[in-house]
């Protein structure tokens, strides 16, 4: 009886308790980095056995570091220079992304920009063959010579002086940019297996003006920019000045004029609109007259003309026919002549015909037949300048490279 009461009573002590089970606190689930996980009985300080966050990133973040340093390091003792500044710029830009002011952070960016310095030290860009003459001055391009055969293209060579010698840079990224002027080009040109960047410049938007291109060397990583001052080249691109030596030959058959009438008409015309001259005397070019005057490049070079002189302006006034007046089987004192006259602009440096106009069949008559002749020069003289002044515009847009 005893033993049944006392089972009772163990059972009865068993349920009580856990029906009271449920309705007790619950626990509470602490999250590292929330309010609730940092307030408590310990108060405002950090939970014991936890590491903080931010230090926690700060260690990855310096062990990253340290890796892009040492292999940048190992790449530039290696001779592999391109690599080796590429992994110390990843130092910074990857510091510089993540904000970190730490100061072992610091300390690592620090090196990184100490070996890029000493790097810069060593480097050197220079021109490429075609911009530097004999005496290893660089020297200006054409500017109305771009985009065509005649055209050179900015080009450098990136070397890396060692003390006892210089070594070709190779897959450093050079950046060429418009700094005076405008027009369209390559921009980004890693160097090739020579250390060399060529940049395509495919136009200028004003050729009659001077532009100047610049190469620089300048590392990108992770959106994060870091040119090498003072690394840079200029190309210069100059309009060809507009001084022309002006060559004209007037002749009648075999004979020819020692003082061409048309001269000075198309010497007035011109040096108004367009040039500064100086005169040269066709008739001292012989046979090579009709040569020169087809823009034959070996006969213009054979001229000896001054070094500024940048376009040839000939002259053609050919008295090709005179003939006396006969009417019902009488002749009169009366002579007619007829004459074409041709004025040409010629590119001294490639000889290339940048105009051609021609005045045909101008009509001219005297009391013989040297007075038609004449009057046949002059005439096609007065036609000429006539038809410069009308073609100015086209004369214009040729020197111009349009």
């Amino acid at each position: 009886m005893k033993c049944s009461l006392v089972k009772s009573l163990i059972i009865l002590t068993l349920a009580i308790v856990f029906v009271g089970c449920p309705t007790a606190p619950p626990a509470v689930q602490r999250i590292e980095g929330s309010d609730s996980s940092s307030r408590g009985a310990q108060g405002d300080g950090k939970p014991e056995g936890k590491t903080d966050a931010s230090a926690v990133g700060d260690n990855e973040l310096a062990q990253r570091l340290n890796e892009f340093l040492e292999n940048g390091l190992q790449k530039l003792d290696q001779g592999a220079i391109s690599e080796g500044i590429n992994h110390l710029v990843s130092v910074i830009a990857e510091a510089s992304a993540a904000g970190s002011t730490s100061g072992d952070i610091r300390a690592i960016v620090n090196t990184a920009e100490t070996e890029l310095t000493k790097v810069a030290a060593g480097l050197e860009m220079e021109a490429g063959t075609e911009w530097v003459d004999a005496n290893k001055n660089q020297i200006s391009a054409s500017a109305i010579d771009v985009g065509s055969e005649y055209s050179i293209n900015p080009s450098v060579i990136l070397t890396y002086n060692f003390g006892a010698g210089k070594a070709l840079i190779t897959g450093a990224p050079i950046y060429f940019e418009f700094v005076q002027g405008s027009g369209l080009l390559t921009n980004f040109v890693a160097t090739n297996d020579y250390g060399q960047a060529n940049c395509a410049i495919a136009r200028l938007d004003n050729p009659n003006a001077e532009t100047i291109v610049r190469a620089s060397l300048i590392y990108r990583v992770k959106g994060y920019s870091y040119p090498f001052k003072g690394i840079t080249k200029d190309f210069v691109f100059i309009p060809p000045a507009r001084k022309a030596t002006i060559l004209v030959m007037e002749k009648a058959g075999v004979k020819i004029q020692d003082d061409p009438v048309i001269l000075d008409s198309v010497y007035n015309r011109l040096k108004d609109m367009a040039f500064d001259f100086s005169q040269y005397n066709g008739v001292l070019l012989g046979d090579d007259f009709m040569k020169v005057f087809g823009g034959d490049p070996s006969s213009i070079k054979r001229m000896g003309l001054e070094k500024e002189v940048s376009y040839l302006v000939m002259v053609l006034n050919d008295g090709y026919y005179v003939n006396q007046v006969e009417l019902g089987g009488k002749k009169y004192n009366i002579f007619k002549s007829q004459t074409t006259a041709t004025a040409r602009i010629i590119r001294v440096s490639d000889g290339k015909i940048v105009y051609s106009g021609t005045v045909q069949a101008v009509g001219g008559q005297g009391g013989s037949e040297d007075k038609a002749i004449l009057d046949g020069f002059r005439n096609a003289a007065q036609s000429m300048a006539e038809k410069l002044e009308t073609d100015y515009p086209e004369i214009d847009k040729a020197l111009a490279g349009e």
